[in-house]
Formats: structure tokens, C-alpha cells, sequence
């Protein structure tokens, strides 16, 4: 088949012969892209695998991305917003997009490969993550959301799934953003709702228009939910509308026990990044050089060279690189990333502005800790026009800084 080639630093396109054998694609001439052969899945979804493949001229380990083009219809959108926009960012803390190629059945993005797994498969591993560690990881979002609000790029769906964890040293780890299917530049408020349940700020669902402001929000929840294992706006029936009502409403509770070892510094801040009002939640460049977060960072660096001169004075081997473990898991630890138990079935829901059945995990910790042999569930992200013309006195959209 002929495969096209879209470089993008250059922007030249060029055609490719390639065959397939094996699983693999297999390119005749040039420095191209090899599948690598075997079982080297990195992930997978709905609409595409993620598997690794090399680049024939210098042998790099790259991921690329294998969308099945009749899977994308009516959502062909998303696949431009994640060419166009991932492919115009360049910043250490962005999944990076190297090339993209396709056919009349697949599309191939060839993208950085980030061998960690996703924050997901964490939080659902580990449940509570120390604040030290949280601390980094809003520290590594909110200098990839400021990058992006400065280019007036909206995220949409930033969610733990979307965050891919990158080990650079033992004991460190560093979260990169993906997925920008739900992306799109911001000139003026945006009305379209979009996002997934758990993580979709309140402007989105009163339909007044948004703006990059709804990021900041998301990583309120991831915060609020990497600290205590759960989220802080949760219908015990799984019922979507009640959820959209409770984050609507925007009131927060930090339950006892979960709550009581964190600090109040933490506390604070999720509850300035989760201020219902986006013009007085913080943006994502005030977050950055919020207090709490510098301080943690600190913390974490210093626990890293700990742990290095620990194993060095007794001869061990270093462990890992991976995530900082932890105790034995508390009952909080067991819950998945939206409070949910693994293990517990999730009911497919509704909500009128949308009319989507969407898988939901959103339940109450007490309920939680009482089922067995918990599984946890992705959600998946849902897009859609505004049910009712936008309001004239709907607010301009905020400054991206």
C-alpha cells in the first residue's frame, strides 16, 4: 500500500510503499518507521492502539498511535485537533508528535514513547499518592497547561487517563499531558460542552461560555482525588445528573479520616483551583508558583538523594525508577481514581444536554470501602453543542495567563 508522510518540522509530504507482515510495517527505503515486531502494545482505546516502533536511520524507540479511521466517524474532528495542535507544541512536559501518516483505513502517529503507563493505572495501583509527590505532579500539569494557555490552546479533557508518567530517575516521576482530541484554540467564550463527567468544570454544564480556565479546574480534581483517593463531587446512585448538579453547585467537603493527615496548605489550594467563579480561580501560572506546590517539589527532590545515599551506604542496588512507594495501603488507597472500589461495575448514564450513555465510577467513600474485589473502570469524554443559544451577557474569555 502507499503510506503518506507528513513531516512536521518541515511540512514536506512524501509517499511511502509499505507492506504488512507480521504485525509490523515494513518500509522500503528511506529513515522511516519500523513496528517493533512482537507483542509491544503500549496501550489501547476505543479508536486506536498505541504500540512502540524505531526509526530506521538512528533505531530511536518512538510510540506510534494506529487509529482505524471507520472507528473516528463523526468524530474526524478530534483527529485534526491532535495533528494540528500537538504538532505546533514543543515543551518537555507535552507528549511530543513527531510525524503522522495514513492510509484510507489507518492513520499512524508516530509520537514520543512514554514507558510509564498513565497517572489512571497509579491512582488505581496506589490509591493516595503523599503530598510531596502530588505536589510535583500539579507542579509538571500546570507548566504544560501555562504553555498551553499562553498560545490561547484549551485542553478540554485533562484526566488522569490523558497524563502519561515518565521515570527519570529511581524514585522520580514526571507527568507528560496527551491526548488533544477535545483541544481547540480560544478567541472568545465557547459554549460547546465537552469533557469527561468527573472532570468537567461548572461553566461547561451552566452553558454560560468557557475558556482555558476549565483546565485549571480539571486539575483540581485530579489533585483533590490523588490526595485522597476519591473525587470530591460524587452521586451514590451513579447518577450523571446529580453529579453535573453537585459540581454546579461547587460546595467541597473533605471527609474525615482522608483528609485529616493532609495539610492545610493542600487543602487550600484545591480549593482555590476548584473555585466555582473562573475569574477568581487561580490559572495555571499562579498555581506553578503557588507555595505549596515549590515547597513539595523540594520535598520530593530531597526524598530522591535520600533514597540514592540510603541504598549507596549499604551496598544495594538502587531500586527502579518508578513512583515513591508507600506503607501498606489504608482503605482510601484501595479506591480507583474517581472513588470507585476496583472491582465495582459501573452503570451507564445519561444527561439530557447530551443524550450520551457514559460509563460513570462516582461513588460515595463509605460505599466504597464496603464492596469486594474492586476494579476500576475509565470514563470516557463526551462532546456536544450547547443546548440553548450562548447568553448575552455571557463573560469574554479570561486572559490565558
Amino acid at each position: 500500500m502507499i503510506l503518506t508522510l507528513t513531516h512536521l518540522n518541515t511540512g514536506k509530504q512524501e509517499e511511502l510503499s509499505v507492506r504488512y507482515r507480521s504485525g509490523s510495517i515494513h518500509c522500503q527505503g528511506g529513515p522511516h518507521f519500523l513496528l517493533c515486531p512482537g507483542r509491544h502494545v503500549v496501550g489501547d482505546g476505543n479508536f486506536a492502539v498505541v504500540r512502540k516502533c524505531r526509526r530506521r536511520d538512528d533505531g530511536q524507540t518512538l510510540a506510534v498511535k494506529i487509529v482505524e479511521r471507520s472507528k473516528l466517524i463523526g468524530r474526524e474532528h478530534m483527529m485534526q485537533n491532535e495533528l494540528s495542535l500537538l504538532g505546533s507544541l514543543c515543551h518537555p512536559r507535552i507528549v511530543r508528535l513527531f510525524s503522522h501518516h495514513h492510509t484510507h483505513t489507518h492513520s499512524y502517529l508516530v509520537m514520543e514513547l512514554v514507558g510509564g503507563g498513565d497517572l489512571f493505572e497509579a491512582i488505581s495501583e496506589r490509591g493516595t499518592f503523599p503530598e510531596a509527590e502530588s505536589g510535583l505532579m500539579v507542579s509538571d500539569v500546570s507548566e504544560a497547561l501555562n504553555y498551553m494557555h499562553c498560545k490561547s490552546i484549551v485542553h478540554r479533557d485533562l484526566k488522569p487517563e490523558n497524563l502519561l508518567i515518565e521515570h527519570v530517575a529511581p524514585s522520580i516521576s514526571r507527568l507528560k499531558l496527551g491526548d488533544f482530541g477535545l483541544a481547540m484554540v480560544v478567541t472568545e467564550p465557547v459554549f460547546t460542552i465537552c469533557g469527561t463527567p468527573t472532570y468537567v468544570a461548572p461553566e461547561i454544564l451552566r452553558e454560560t461560555g468557557y475558556g482555558v480556565a476549565v483546565d485549571v479546574w480539571a486539575l483540581g480534581i485530579i489533585l483533590y482525588i490523588l490526595l485522597c483517593g476519591f473525587a470530591p463531587f460524587r452521586s451514590q446512585d451513579r447518577d450523571q445528573e446529580e453529579l453535573f448538579q453537585l459540581i454546579k453547585q461547587g460546595q467541597l467537603h473533605f471527609l474525615s479520616p482522608y483528609w485529616d493527615a493532609v495539610s492545610e496548605d493542600a487543602t487550600g489550594l484545591v480549593r482555590a483551583l476548584l473555585e466555582p467563579d473562573p475569574a477568581v480561580r487561580l490559572t495555571a501560572e499562579q498555581t506553578m508558583t503557588h507555595p505549596w506546590v515549590k515547597a513539595s517539589i523540594c520535598r520530593q527532590r530531597a526524598l530522591a538523594e535520600k533514597t540514592w545515599r540510603d541504598k549507596a551506604d549499604t551496598g544495594a542496588e538502587p531500586d527502579k525508577p518508578g513512583l515513591v512507594q508507600r506503607p501498606a495501603q489504608t482503605n482510601a488507597a484501595k479506591r480507583g481514581p474517581q472513588g470507585t472500589p476496583r472491582g465495582t461495575s459501573t452503570a451507564s448514564l445519561s444527561h439530557p444536554l447530551h443524550q450520551q450513555n457514559l460509563t460513570s465510577a462516582l461513588l460515595d467513600p463509605v460505599t466504597a470501602d464496603a464492596a469486594n474485589h474492586p476494579t476500576q473502570q475509565r470514563e470516557p469524554n463526551f462532546c456536544t453543542a450547547a443546548t440553548q443559544p450562548p447568553a448575552q451577557s455571557a463573560p469574554r474569555c479570561q486572559s490565558p495567563v
